[in-house]
């Protein structure tokens, strides 16, 4: 079906009536009435139920008329979302990011963003990727830097990896880590279950947590005075005076991977797009 065919069913919907359709659409009731007849040939479907009661839609019928209007407003919005595309991209950006690759790797992509894209304004909000997915869930952003695909639908690539480590200052022998002291940095919901699973399957007693920290600089700095060990993804380059020993579940190394997630349909894909083309 064509966005005319949307239109025609609409309309019919709309008065309940053909002759009125008909004058609404600029046609002759023969012409419309003959168009309806080949939807439902294309549909192998009924529009209207046979009764001396005027014009009733079957059930098909108004399953295929409420349809409609969303189907209506997305040919409208793509046209509009073509058009600014073939102007000059300007506008405002909101971006979301889990704080680390906040912190580590999205300067770099943000610099070479403004370069390329001096009429797009950036606003950036980090934070732990679950709230950041909840904001682009509720439209306050556009697009999500976040380390769980989350079973998004729309719009998703994956766009960075890391390894995570077991730092300490020392050597640690592993089968003494439950008695050990761990500085444990706040990862987020995803990230700890990661991390979860593999101290599960290398041990049955819980880890002796004896520091909890937000912010991997603290936890760095902590590591480095011999207070702990701790369980960090290669985010940055690590000291070289620190030991480390990747996490490995089954013979694989378990890995942190982030996530750009955004909406495929959205009025502002002329600013969201360009940004996410830069991981072409």
């Amino acid at each position: 079906m064509n966005e005319k065919d949307w239109l025609i069913i609409r309309t019919v919907w709309q008065y309940k009536n053909i002759t009125r359709a008909a004058r609404e659409l600029f046609t002759s009731q023969p012409a419309l009435s003959y168009r309806l007849k080949q939807i439902e040939r294309k549909l192998n479907i009924r529009l209207f139920e046979e009764s001396g009661r005027g014009l009733t839609f079957t059930a098909q019928g108004r399953y295929l008329a409420q349809h409609a209007e969303t189907v209506i407003s997305q040919f409208q919005q793509l046209r509009n979302t073509l058009q600014r595309l073939d102007g000059p991209q300007q506008g405002e950006l909101r971006i979301g990011s889990s704080s680390n690759f906040a912190a580590w790797r999205l300067p770099a992509l943000l610099s070479m963003f403004s370069e390329r894209h001096p009429d797009i304004s950036v606003r950036l909000e980090s934070g732990l990727s679950e709230e950041i997915f909840l904001k682009l869930q509720r439209g306050e952003i556009h697009l999500a830097l976040v380390k769980d695909d989350y079973g998004w639908k729309e719009g998703r690539r994956l766009v960075d990896e890391d390894d995570f480590y077991l730092i300490s200052r020392g050597p640690v022998d592993l089968t003494q880590l439950p008695r050990l002291p761990q500085i444990k940095i706040n990862h987020g919901g995803h990230t700890t279950g990661l991390i979860e699973r593999w101290w599960n399957a290398s041990y049955s007693q819980a880890p002796r947590v004896t520091m909890r920290v937000d912010k991997l600089e603290v936890c760095l700095a902590m590591v480095e005075q011999g207070l702990g060990y701790a369980i960090i993804s290669s985010y940055r380059p690590l000291p070289d005076t620190l030991c480390r020993m990747p996490i490995v579940v089954a013979g694989e190394p378990v890995k942190s991977r982030t996530w750009l997630l955004y909406r495929h349909a959205s009025t502002e894909a002329p600013v969201i797009l360009p940004f996410v083309e830069l991981f072409n």
